[in-house]
């Protein structure tokens, strides 16, 4: 039995606007939060804006156990003192920690540079984690990350 052309195109039309709902979904709710916090904190960090940064950050002692605390004011001023200059996110990879979830923006500098931002959902947004001692990178804000592909 031969289907009429017109039900095979709606069939078709109908499993593209499917999948674009669900890709605008996941994109809108999954993908793009982290990013709009990673772009809160550059916008902080250009503009030397105090408050935004501390409510854009989180300090850690040791990610592994998810033990954060707000950052103080000395240390947010010291963020702010370092050298700053706008990179450009690659790439979002998503690790499943012992008590949350962890988000790494892969971070490309203006010297060509590859760090992560590690980001994590903290009540109702993410937030940048910043580790209270300082890692092996220039700035503090940055994680050590291998790129693998």
């Amino acid at each position: 039995m031969k289907l009429p052309t017109r039900l095979s195109v709606l069939f078709f039309i109908g499993i593209f606007a499917a999948g674009s709902t669900a890709l605008g979904y996941y994109y809108y709710f999954v993908y793009s939060p982290p990013l709009k916090a990673a772009e809160a904190f550059m916008a902080a960090m250009e503009n030397g804006d105090l408050l935004a940064l501390r409510r854009v950050t989180i300090m850690t002692t040791n990610v592994d156990e998810g033990e954060f605390r707000e950052p103080t004011e000395e240390e947010t001023q010291r963020l702010l003192t370092e050298h700053f200059e706008r990179g450009r996110i690659l790439d979002q990879r998503k690790r499943e920690g012992k008590s949350r979830d962890y988000y790494y923006l892969v971070y490309r500098e203006p010297d060509g540079g590859v760090h992560a931002l590690l980001l994590t959902r903290i009540g109702e947004g993410f937030r940048v984690v910043i580790p209270e001692r300082r890692t092996t990178t220039r700035e503090s804000y940055l994680w050590e990350y291998t790129w693998t592909n």
